[in-house]
C-alpha cells in the first residue's frame, strides 16, 4: 500500500471515529466508551496483582463475573454493528454518487491566464460526479475583445453540450454550478441560455481572496434606487441603466444613446454582493423594472449594466423571453468611442439567435402615435 494511500485511510478511520456525526459513529463510540469504563476495575485488579512481577500487559477481558461479561460482550456486539453499518453506508452513498452528476460550467474570457479551475472549487455538499465544461471566450487580447461575432458559437455550443449530457440522466440526479469571467453581454446571453435548468448552484470569483466561493454571505439589505420610469411612456426604446458595482455615467451614455435613461442604482457601490438571497431581491426588483417598462409599450430595451458576474448571471435568467421587449446588452469600453460600441441582441421577444450589434450612431428616440 502506497505511503499516501495508508494516510488517507488512516486518517478517515480517526474522522469517522472521532469526528463524524453519523448514528453509526456515534454508535461505536458510546460502546466503546462503556466497554472502557466496565474494563476499569479489571485493568486495575490485574496490574495491581501483576505489578509485583513486573508485568503490566493489559487485556481486554470479561471478568467480573456475568454481569460484566454481557456489558462487554453487548459491547463489542454494537461495535460491530456499527463498523458493518457504516461500510453499507459509505457503498450506498458511492452508488449514490456514481448515479448523481455535477455539471460545471466555467467561462473564461477577462485573463488569458488560465487560473484556478471552478471544478476543484465546487464543495463536497454538492454530491455527485463532477463533468466539467470550460467556455473559453478569451481572444488572447488580456480582456480585450476584437471580434465579438466569434464568441457567440462558443456559448451557443455549451448549452447544446449541456442538453446532450443530460441525455438518459434523470433529472432528480443532476445538479448544474455555473461560475465565470466574461464580459458582461456574454454573461448574459449565458444567463438567457440556461434560465430553463432549474435550480443552479451560482459560484463566482472572489477577487480579494483569490478563490471561487458561493453566494454565502450575509444580506446587507441594499436594493436598487429607481427612476426615470416616468420617461419610458410612449418611447418605443429606452436605455436601461443599471449601476451595481461601478457607476454608470451619464457621460459614458451619452456618447452612444440618445433616449429615455431608465436607471437602477444600489446606494452603496461598495456594499457586497455575496448573498444569494439579496442577488434574488435585486432580480425580483429587476423583473419588475422590467414588466412596468413593457407596460408603457416599450419595443426595445438597450442595456447598459456594470455588475458582477454572478449578479449579471441571476440577473438574466429572470428575463422573460415571451413576454418581455428585445433587449440588447451591451460592452463598455472605456477608451472606445462610442463607450458602448457594440451589444449582443439577446434571443428573446422572438428573436431565434443571438447577434451582435454594433453602435456607430446614437439610437434616437421615438414615439408612439
Amino acid at each position: 500500500m502506497r505511503r499516501d494511500t495508508l494516510d488517507f485511510v488512516i486518517r478517515s478511520i480517526v474522522d469517522w471515529v472521532f469526528r463524524a456525526r453519523k448514528p453509526e459513529s456515534w454508535i461505536f463510540r458510546g460502546a466503546a466508551g462503556v466497554l472502557v469504563l466496565a474494563q476499569i476495575p479489571n485493568w486495575t485488579a490485574k496490574f495491581s496483582r501483576e505489578a509485583s512481577e513486573s508485568s503490566t500487559s493489559i487485556e481486554v477481558g470479561v471478568q467480573g463475573g456475568a454481569p460484566g461479561q454481557v456489558v462487554t460482550v453487548i459491547c463489542l456486539a454494537l461495535m460491530v454493528v456499527a463498523v458493518i453499518w457504516a461500510i453499507w453506508r459509505y457503498k450506498l452513498e458511492r452508488s449514490d454518487t456514481a448515479r448523481k452528476k455535477v455539471f460545471v460550467i466555467e467561462g473564461r474570457g477577462l485573463r488569458d491566464d488560465d487560473g484556478a479551475p471552478l471544478k476543484n472549487a465546487v464543495p463536497s455538499s454538492v454530491e455527485g460526479a463532477r463533468i466539467d465544461y470550460l467556455m473559453d471566450l478569451r481572444q488572447r487580447r488580456d480582456g480585450a475583445i476584437i471580434e465579438p461575432e466569434m464568441l457567440l458559437e462558443p456559448v451557443s455550443a455549451m448549452k447544446t453540450w449541456l442538453h446532450q449530457a443530460q441525455r438518459a440522466i434523470d433529472r432528480s440526479d443532476l445538479t448544474t454550478v455555473y461560475g465565470g469571467l466574461t464580459a458582461v453581454p456574454l454573461t448574459f446571453l449565458t444567463g438567457v441560455l440556461l434560465d430553463d435548468e432549474g435550480d443552479i448552484v451560482v459560484m463566482d470569483w472572489d477577487r480579494s481572496a483569490g478563490r471561487w466561493r458561493l453566494l454565502d454571505g450575509e444580506d446587507d439589505g441594499q436594493r436598487f434606487q429607481i427612476a426615470g420610469i416616468e420617461g419610458a411612456i410612449g418611447a418605443q426604446e429606452v436605455v436601461l441603466a443599471i449601476s451595481a458595482s461601478y457607476a454608470v455615467r451619464s457621460d459614458d451614455l451619452a456618447t452612444a444613446f440618445s433616449l429615455p435613461v431608465v436607471r437602477m442604482n444600489l446606494p452603496d457601490l461598495q456594499s457586497s454582493h455575496w448573498s444569494q438571497i439579496k442577488q434574488s431581491e435585486l432580480a425580483d426588483q429587476y423583473f419588475g423594472v422590467l414588466k412596468q417598462i413593457a407596460a408603457e409599450g416599450v419595443d426595445r430595451i438597450h442595456m447598459v449594466l456594470a455588475g458582477q458576474n454572478s449578479l449579471v448571471f441571476n440577473l438574466a435568467r429572470r428575463y422573460d423571453k415571451r413576454n418581455l421587449p428585445k433587449l440588447i446588452v451591451y460592452q463598455y469600453e472605456r477608451d472606445a468611442t462610442p463607450r458602448y460600441p457594440w451589444g449582443i441582441e439577446m434571443p428573446v421577444s422572438g428573436a431565434g439567435v443571438a447577434r451582435v450589434k454594433r453602435l456607430n450612431a446614437a439610437p434616437t428616440q421615438t414615439h408612439t402615435d
